[in-house]
């Protein structure tokens, strides 16, 4: 009870510091002294490709650019509020710039003189690494993290350190010629991040010519992602790190035009129904799953007592703040594709009842989202004995129970502003507590988060 009001008093007094400071949509904040006289100009673009469907239809498609992570209309509102000192992106905007990874000076963890960088290996023993992919995968994770941010910084503030700063990164990413057929979901989230940047890198120009992007780059980028894929796949793999695989396989797709790789990738984040139904299946459905049985007695539920739970829950805390994080991102990046899914199948639809991801059964991600915030901050909730593939989860693992990570904000400003819901109802309240406590949302090196910079939408104003 003590955390509820606490986060009660934090949520109440946030908003009238919000409120306050936007009052006639004043500027409250000075705008950052990182702030250049050059200003970044967004290209769009649209890419028509051909897509038959499950039932054998063919449409075209279009692919929007940029359009991996966050649109346009999303990018120019973050860099206009920043470039204003608006609030609550300019607070955000400190705390960004602030973070190790988006700084100027970044560490990278890239060893060009190590060839398990350019050819990578397996998971087994070679010369002085036990595990070389696991070493090079750790590493590189974070540096997919650093060119994202990087990206972000040059984008934002038309520094041409951070630019240099990504455009370099990514070119010594594009010398990696080969990977052993073997799992590493560390090498998806490099190629996602990959992806996310040079989609923003490829749509500015930069006031110095060796740091455009050319079609060079994208060929060679094109080639590495290929050559990347033989170390992951977006069906098989174990609850979040399933969403992992997926990120990777839907930055490529969207980066390389692939539109049927693309809704494959969409399907395998709404239901992933090529994966196995239920225990270790990381997709919406399945992840926060509507629980209709005791997994260990088979017992059915009466109708009243069938609930949404998160079932990675069972494992640890940690890793099931990553399946919000996770399917958050998917989502977010689907919906910035303007892509809607059938609201039972899950797959790509362009019919009347097409929904939005994030709307997709009944908000299921929304759903399992509450759960776990009610179940962190206090609460009691009822947790049924459910399959992980690896046994059943009897209940929920309660260590470090009250962490709350930072994977809300996409979720907030999807509903606030443009759904439009009353954020106090009773289905929002757990959501707008939570995020509203720990504005501004904090950065991730496996997601991108940040949500209060990169997510809140113009209408804040």
């Amino acid at each position: 009870m003590e955390w509820i009001k606490r986060v009660g008093f934090l949520s109440g007094l946030m908003a009238m510091i919000i409120f306050v400071g936007l009052i006639g949509n004043r500027a409250d904040a000075a705008v950052s002294p990182l702030i250049t006289n050059f200003q970044p100009k967004l290209k769009t673009s649209q890419v028509i490709t051909n897509y038959t469907d499950s039932d054998g239809k063919q449409h075209q498609e279009a692919i929007s650019h940029p359009g991996i992570t966050m649109n346009a209309e999303q990018l120019e509102t973050m860099q206009k509020e920043v470039r204003s000192g608006n609030e609550p992106w300019g607070k955000a905007f400190e705390a960004y710039a602030n973070d190790t990874f988006a700084r100027k000076n970044p560490r990278l963890y890239f060893e060009s003189g190590n060839d398990i960088f350019i050819h990578i290996l397996g998971p087994w023993r070679s010369g002085n690494y036990s595990n070389p992919s696991g070493y090079v995968g750790d590493r590189v994770n974070k540096d997919g993290a650093t060119i994202f941010k990087q990206t972000i910084m040059w984008y934002i503030t038309g520094d041409s350190v951070y630019r240099a700063n990504a455009m370099n990164a990514i070119r010594e990413y594009e010398k990696i010629q080969s990977a052993v057929p073997a799992y590493n979901f560390r090498f998806a989230t490099l190629t996602y991040w990959l992806a996310a940047s040079a989609e923003i890198l490829r749509a500015t120009d930069s006031p110095k010519a060796d740091l455009n992007w050319t079609q060079s780059d994208t060929d060679n980028l094109t080639r590495v992602f290929k050559v990347l894929s033989a170390t992951y796949n977006d069906h098989s793999y174990w609850m979040n790190q399933h969403q992992f695989n997926v990120m990777g396989t839907m930055g490529r797709a969207l980066f390389t035009n692939n539109y049927p790789l693309y809704a494959e990738a969409v399907e395998a984040t709404t239901v992933n129904n090529e994966g196995t139904h239920g225990g270790n299946n990381g997709s919406i459905m399945y992840q926060m799953r509507l629980m209709t049985k005791n997994d260990q007695t088979g017992e059915l539920l009466p109708v009243s007592a069938q609930h949404v739970q998160l079932i990675e829950m069972g494992r640890d805390v940690g890793h099931a703040w990553d399946d919000i994080g996770g399917l958050s991102t998917l989502a977010q990046t689907i919906y910035s594709q303007g892509t809607k899914v059938d609201p039972t199948t899950g797959a790509v639809s362009t019919a009347t009842n097409a929904v939005n991801p994030f709307n997709f059964l009944n908000d299921r991600l929304l759903a399992g989202t509450t759960y776990m915030i009610r179940y962190e901050k206090g609460e009691d909730v009822i947790w049924t004995p459910a399959d992980s593939s690896r046994g059943i989860y009897t209940q929920i693992n309660p260590t470090s129970r009250g962490r709350i990570d930072p994977f809300l904000g996409i979720l907030y400003n999807y509903y606030k502003y443009d759904q439009k819901v009353n954020m106090n109802d009773s289905r929002y309240q757990p959501l707008t507590q939570a995020y509203e406590a720990q504005m501004p949302e904090g950065t991730s090196f496996d997601y991108p988060a940040a949500g209060t910079l990169l997510f809140t939408r113009k209408s804040a104003e």
